[in-house]
C-alpha cells in the first residue's frame, strides 16, 4: 500500500495566490485581485530587494511585502498570466467603484430607478440598488447569479503539494506561489473529487493499481507529477484517534481555534485547522488524530484563519454537514460561506442564525450572537456557538468583543450556563485596511482606519463574559501563536504582548474565583462530566 505522507502540505490555490474566503467569491475576489494581487506584484517587480528586506524584519510580520528571493522574472511573468486571465474580474471591480460613485452622486434620497439603466455593464442584471432607514444608497450583488457566471472561474483554482518542515511559510495573504518548480501543482478545481483521493490515501492508503490510476490522472492534469513518489510511502500513519467512552463529552485542541468535541456519539470541531505532524518542536495533534468522520464542522466567521481551505479540503470525504452563520446576502464585505463551500464541494452546508438550535444525536448546538473583530462593517456571517453533549456545555465564542455587556446579560437569562468557554483575547489585531481595505470604493481616513480595528476581547470585557455565566473552565484560545499557523495570521507573541498580558490577567481573575484557566497552546485534552471537569 502506499500512503500520503504526514508532511505533506495541500496549499489551496487561485491564481497562484493562497486561497481564502474573499478570492473564492466573485465581487470579493474581482477588488482583491485589482487592489491587492497586482499592485503588490508590481511593487515587488519594481523594487524586489525592499520586499525581500522587508518580508524578513519580524516588525513587519504581515506587511504588503512579497517574500520570494527567486528570479523576477517568474514573478514578471505571473503578473502578465494574471491580467490576461482577470479582464472580467478588473472591469467587474473598476464596475462597482463606479456604481458607488454613481449611487453616492445621484442617491439623494429619491427612487433609484432611473439608475439601474446607468450601471455599468459588467453590473446589469446583477445588483438591487436600495437605501437604509438613515437615507444612505447602497448595493446588493445576487451573488448567486455571479456564481452562475464567467466571472466564477474554477479553472483558475489549484493545489500545491509540497512537503513542510519546520521551516516557516511566507505569509499567505501577501506572496504568492511564484515558483512551483518545488513542488506538484495540481490544476484543478476545489470541487473536484481527486483531492478527495489523496486525502484519504493518507490514512487509507492506495493499493498498486490505485496508485497507478492517480499517477496517470494527475499526469493530464498537473505540474510536477515526477515528484509524487517522493510524497507517498509504504509505511502506514499512525491512528491515535479512540472514540470517546466515558461520561459527559471530551474536548481536545487542536491549536488555534480547533476544538474537536466528542460524547462518544458524536464529533464536532470548530474552525478546522490541523498541523502537519513532525513540523513543530511541541506536542500536538495532527490528522493521525482525527476520527473517520466529524459529524459536524462549526465555522465561526469568515475570516482566513477560521475558514482554512487547506485542512477542509483535506477533510471533505469524513465530514458530515458544516454549520456556519447566516449572511446579509448580497453585501461585498459579507459573502456567502454556505455559497462559497458549496462551490468547493461541500454537499452539506446549513446555514445558523442568532439563537437558532440546531438538534444533534445527544445534544445541541445554539448560534450566539458575535459582537466585534469585523472592524464596525455590518456583517452578519458571524456566531459563536454553544455546543451541548449529554448535558454538557462547551461556549466557543471565537473572537468575539465585547463590546456591550448586556448582550451576554441578556444571553445568561435564555441559555444554560455553560461548564466551559473558549475566547479569543486577540485585542490588538489589525486596523480595517488591513483586510477589508481592497474592498473598499475610495480609501478611509487613517484615523478612521486606525481606530476600527480587528480586535477580539482584551482582559475587562472576557472576564465580564466569564462572570456573567460563571462556569467551570474558562479557556483562552484562537490566539494564532502555533509555529504552523503563523503563515496564516503572521503572529509572535513575546511577554510584553497585550494579547499575553491581558489574557494572563484574565487567568489570574479566574483561578482567584477558583474557576480552572488555561491559555491554550499546541494540545491539551479536557474531559467535563457530571459538570465538572479533569484533564487527561
Amino acid at each position: 500500500m502506499k500512503y500520503l505522507k504526514k508532511n505533506v502540505a495541500f496549499e489551496p490555490l487561485i491564481c497562484r495566490w493562497y486561497a481564502w474566503p474573499f478570492l473564492v467569491s466573485p465581487a470579493t475576489f474581482a477588488m482583491v485581485a485589482k487592489n491587492r494581487m497586482i499592485p503588490l506584484l508590481e511593487s515587488f517587480i519594481e523594487d524586489p530587494d525592499f520586499h525581500r528586506e522587508s518580508a524578513k524584519d519580524p516588525a513587519l510580520l504581515g506587511g504588503t511585502f512579497i517574500d520570494f528571493p527567486g528570479d523576477v522574472r517568474l514573478a514578471e511573468a505571473l503578473l502578465d498570466k494574471l491580467k490576461d486571465d482577470l479582464h472580467e474580474q478588473l472591469a467587474f471591480a473598476d464596475a462597482l467603484v463606479l456604481a458607488n460613485d454613481l449611487l453616492i452622486r445621484d442617491g439623494n434620497g429619491g427612487t433609484l430607478e432611473n439608475l439601474y439603466e446607468k450601471m455599468p455593464k459588467p453590473l446589469r442584471g446583477a445588483v438591487e440598488l436600495g437605501y437604509d432607514l438613515n437615507n444612505n444608497p447602497s448595493l446588493r450583488v445576487f451573488e448567486s447569479l455571479l456564481y452562475a457566471s464567467s466571472l466564477y472561474k474554477p479553472a483558475l483554482q489549484s493545489v500545491f503539494l509540497r512537503l513542510v518542515t519546520s521551516e516557516a511559510r511566507p505569509f499567505v495573504l501577501t506572496t504568492p506561489l511564484i515558483d512551483a518548480s518545488g513542488g506538484l501543482l495540481i490544476n484543478a478545481a476545489f470541487s473536484d473529487g481527486i483531492y478527495d483521493t489523496l486525502a484519504r490515501s493518507r490514512e487509507q492508503g492506495l493499493n498498486e493499481d490505485e496508485y497507478l490510476a492517480l499517477k496517470t490522472e494527475l499526469s493530464g492534469r498537473a505540474e510536477g507529477v515526477e515528484r509524487l513518489d517522493d510524497y507517498f510511502t509504504d509505511e502506514a500513519p499512525p491512528r491515535r484517534y479512540e472514540r470517546y467512552d466515558g461520561d459527559g463529552m471530551r474536548v481536545r485542541y487542536f491549536g488555534h481555534a480547533t476544538l474537536l468535541i466528542d460524547d462518544g456519539v458524536t464529533t464536532i470541531m470548530s474552525d478546522p485547522s490541523v498541523g502537519y505532524e513532525g513540523t513543530a518542536a511541541l506536542d500536538y495533534y495532527s490528522f493521525s488524530d482525527l476520527p473517520d468522520r466529524i459529524d459536524y464542522i462549526l465555522i465561526t466567521h469568515n475570516h482566513q484563519d477560521h475558514v482554512l481551505f487547506e485542512v477542509l479540503l483535506q477533510l471533505r470525504h469524513k465530514i458530515g454537514t458544516i454549520v456556519v452563520p447566516k449572511c446579509h446576502g448580497g453585501f461585498v464585505q459579507d459573502p456567502s460561506l454556505k455559497l462559497l463551500l458549496e462551490k468547493a464541494g461541500f454537499t452539506s452546508v446549513v446555514e445558523l442564525d442568532d439563537l437558532e438550535v440546531l438538534p444533534v444525536p445527544g445534544g445541541a448546538i445554539t448560534g450566539l450572537p458575535f459582537l466585534g473583530e469585523h472592524c464596525d462593517l455590518h456583517i452578519r456571517t458571524k456566531l459563536g456557538y454553544q455546543v451541548e453533549l449529554r448535558g454538557q456545555r462547551a461556549m466557543c465564542l471565537a473572537d468575539s468583543n465585547n463590546l456591550d455587556p448586556v448582550m451576554y446579560e441578556r444571553l445568561s437569562r435564555l441559555l444554560p450556563n455553560p461548564d466551559l468557554i473558549f475566547i479569543g483575547m486577540e485585542c490588538t489585531g489589525g486596523p480595517m485596511s488591513w483586510l477589508y481595505g481592497d474592498l473598499l470604493p475610495r480609501r478611509l481616513r487613517r484615523e478612521h482606519d486606525q481606530s476600527r480595528r480587528l480586535n477580539g476581547s482584551n482582559f475587562e470585557k472576557a472576564s465580564r463574559i466569564v462572570d456573567q455565566f460563571k462556569p467551570s473552565g474558562v479557556f483562552v484560545y484562537a490566539m494564532g501563536a502555533e509555529p504552523w499557523f503563523t503563515h496564516i495570521t503572521s503572529i509572535l507573541y513575546n511577554e510584553q504582548s497585550p494579547p499575553i498580558v491581558e489574557s494572563n490577567k484574565l487567568i489570574e481573575h479566574c483561578r482567584g474565583r477558583d474557576v480552572v484557566a488555561e491559555r491554550l497552546f499546541g494540545k491539551r485534552e479536557i474531559v467535563v462530566a457530571d459538570h465538572r471537569l479533569r484533564f487527561t
